[in-house]
């Protein structure tokens, strides 16, 4: 989601930081990607919210469906950049990058698990009909929270959904990205190449299906960290990801794709295998995330051409941005609990209204509590870590 990094500083500010000290450019860089990635997690909240049982679907989002999916692979491509990033200017140690990636989780993801599970439990006692369907699931309750708490919910081709919050699921593809990049990039020699094979191997190849996704954002970072792109280049690649994206869906290539993997890659690449990795499909992933990253690279090149448009806007789209995290993950039980008390509403322009601006305004405001304040998470656990390592130092051999 985007959603998605650092610690102790707010990640506008990280990715401001990385316009001025990569590309010696302003904020203006900083803007677009917390733009970005506030438009994408308020896309895929549209998408939910457009389901029949829902709203009975949403004029301005009936027909853009696929831009679900489309913007998790978005926050995919911006999750590598930032972690290449971080990697490379700002954590040091091991230590450093563990708790800062366990503090942005974790401020969040607790929360989400809670929510979750008191929304699920009222809502389905409020209207269980709204419950009762694949995209509620309660049985193995315990495990499925322990799972998700674990990011081990998608490990090989299990997937194990936290009752009604189905878009966790991607946590349990990036929390492995993170391990995997971490590993090679903080090990040398063969113990690098010991401990991702092994990390990925305990990933399994469902989740190692999307990685290239996730390192198209790594590759990003690298380019326009080390090659200086002419400005009309730059509008080349900028402008041409977005004409090269509608095209990609006027001419249906995403079922073109998943048509073609279904044909040659047969029942191993199914929906019952693969899950999440066959569904979006992963080919049309791959493509999507090439357009994302290209788009990024070209939008570096010209930036300071949008710095007046973005100046007057900046403050509130830093904050703004500073939620996108939260709307990810408490978006779907809140859609599901807000219909489920809205339900004996007769106006449905209404009742719409209240779900889609309730959830909205209920996810901003829980994030001003939690993901907002990740640095009082990323102080108890470097306290712990401390903790333990002054223990540790202690024991005797």
């Amino acid at each position: 989601m985007l959603f998605l990094e650092p610690g102790m500083e707010h990640d506008g500010l990280i990715i401001m930081s990385i316009a001025q000290k990569v590309t010696g450019m302003n904020g203006t860089t900083s803007l677009y990607l917390d733009l970005i990635r506030l438009l994408t997690a308020i896309t895929v909240f549209l998408v939910h919210a457009n389901y029949g049982r829902f709203t009975g679907g949403l004029p301005i989002i009936c027909n853009l469906k696929f831009l679900g999916n489309d913007g998790v692979m978005a926050f995919f491509v911006l999750s590598g950049f930032v972690i290449a990033y971080i990697t490379d200017r700002k954590e040091i140690r091991i230590a450093d990058y563990a708790i800062s990636r366990f503090s942005r989780l974790y401020s969040v993801v607790i929360p989400a698990i809670i929510l979750t599970i008191i929304l699920d439990y009222i809502g389905s006692m409020i209207d269980y009909g709204l419950y009762d369907g694949w995209w509620f699931q309660s049985d193995n309750p315990i495990w499925r929270i322990t799972s998700n708490i674990l990011f081990i919910h998608e490990l090989w081709f299990s997937s194990v959904r936290l009752f009604s919050n189905g878009p966790f699921w991607s946590l349990g593809y990036e929390f492995w990205y993170y391990a995997i990049f971490g590993s090679f990039f903080y090990f040398y020699g063969k113990k690098r190449y010991m401990i991702s094979i092994a990390l990925a191997s305990v990933a399994g190849p469902k989740i190692i299906l999307l990685f290239p996704v996730w390192l198209l954002g790594v590759m990003t970072y690298q380019i326009v960290k080390s090659v200086v792109i002419q400005e009309s280049f730059g509008w080349v690649l900028y402008l041409g990801s977005i004409v090269g994206y509608i095209l990609f869906q006027k001419f249906d290539v995403p079922h073109f794709l998943l048509d073609w993997s279904t044909v040659h890659l047969n029942s191993v690449f199914s929906w019952s295998t693969l899950k999440w990795s066959y569904a979006t499909p992963f080919l049309n992933c791959y493509a999507i995330g090439m357009l994302v990253a290209v788009h990024f690279i070209g939008f570096f090149a010209v930036a300071h051409r949008f710095a007046k448009l973005f100046g007057a806007v900046g403050s509130v789209i830093h904050h703004l941005a500073g939620a996108t995290f939260s709307i990810y993950l408490f978006h779907y039980p809140l859609l599901q609990f807000i219909t489920a008390l809205t339900g004996d509403v007769s106006n449905p322009p209404l009742k719409n209204a209240i779900i889609v601006f309730g959830t909205l305004g209920v996810a901003y405001a829980l994030s001003t509590v939690t993901e907002m304040k990740k640095a009082e998470v990323k102080k108890m656990i470097l306290a712990s870590y401390e903790t333990i390592r002054r223990f540790g130092r202690k024991v005797p051999e």
